[in-house]
């Protein structure tokens, strides 16, 4: 009887020690860790190729940019490749005209998005679109006979965001 008992004991040692998760090593279970990030999508707006119109003539003096601007989109965690935006082109420190340094042009600049829209720079165009994209730019310039001599340059700013 003894030698069954004995047995029988070895036999459950046995088995605690063979079966899986019967014996917790060291008083604890081993553990992981897991992690994970929201992101936002980001833009990136690269502007149109400087225009330069050389040297005006009096009337209407239009150019168009001789590469377009670029909307790169990273999509982030939604992971949708069509996310929208808006891009706007404005003038924001003379009102949208051309100045010299002490002359503004009489005429403010005109800009477009299409060539034949045209806004002027003070107040700015707005271009929309899905996923990556490409911002086309033209610039027209009316010059009258009491505008001085000088050379006269703008900023135009492009600013864009995500429209979610």
């Amino acid at each position: 009887m003894k030698r069954i008992l004995t047995l029988g004991i070895v036999l459950a040692l046995m088995a605690a020690l063979v079966i899986p998760g019967a014996v917790i090593a060291n008083g604890a279970p081993p553990t992981t860790t897991v992690t994970g990030n929201i992101v936002e999508a980001e833009l990136t707006v690269a502007a149109p190729s400087a225009i330069a119109f050389g040297n005006f003539v009096y009337g209407d003096n239009t150019q168009q940019s001789a590469t377009n601007g670029t909307v790169t989109v990273t999509p982030g965690s939604r992971n949708t490749p069509d996310v929208p935006w808006l891009v706007t082109a404005k003038d924001n420190a003379n009102g949208g005209y051309m100045g010299s340094g002490t002359h503004n042009l009489t005429n403010p600049l005109q800009i477009s998005k299409d060539g034949s829209a045209y806004a002027v720079a003070g107040t700015g165009i707005t271009y929309t679109g899905n996923g990556n994209g490409t911002l086309p730019f033209w610039a027209k310039q009316n010059v009258v006979n009491s505008d001085p001599v000088g050379n006269y340059n703008i900023t135009i700013t492009f600013t864009g965001e995500l429209d979610w």
